[in-house]
């Protein structure tokens, strides 16, 4: 079956957003709530698109 567009795309940008804002965060050194909004949006997108390709169809 092919992954849709934008749960294959989500999966492919989802750790590289979180890993840039962990690296900005501690880089920084403080941590604003816009690190805490892009990673909780880097963790949904690797999350979203693992439960389309191994989860779905159970």
């Amino acid at each position: 079956m092919h992954p849709g567009f934008w749960l294959d795309f989500g999966g492919r940008v989802g750790p590289p957003i979180f890993a840039a804002t962990l690296v900005a965060c501690l880089l920084s050194g403080k941590f604003d709530p816009i690190h805490g909004v892009l990673m909780g949006v880097g963790i949904l997108l690797i999350g979203l698109c693992h439960w389309n390709a191994h989860h779905r169809d159970s």
